[in-house]
């Protein structure tokens, strides 16, 4: 079983009915899209991703110093 990595779901069918307010909701919180109970995608915030992109990169960074630190 697929595991659901929000609070907030929504169905696929909800989804193409009222994209904007899938939107809205997830300024504040992931929304998992779920097509036939199961989790199809997930849909989050501009400031959420820049957020996530920012940890990853530093993660980056922190492993390239440890290697050169080696």
């Amino acid at each position: 079983m697929d595991a659901i990595l929000s609070t907030h779901s929504i169905g696929i069918s909800d989804l193409r009915e009222s994209p904007a307010r899938v939107f809205e909701q997830a300024a504040d919180d992931v929304v998992v899209v779920l097509n036939h109970n199961k989790p199809a995608g997930y849909i989050l915030s501009n400031q959420l991703m820049a957020r996530i992109m920012d940890q990853l990169a530093d993660r980056v960074v922190t492993d390239k110093a440890r290697d050169r630190l080696k």
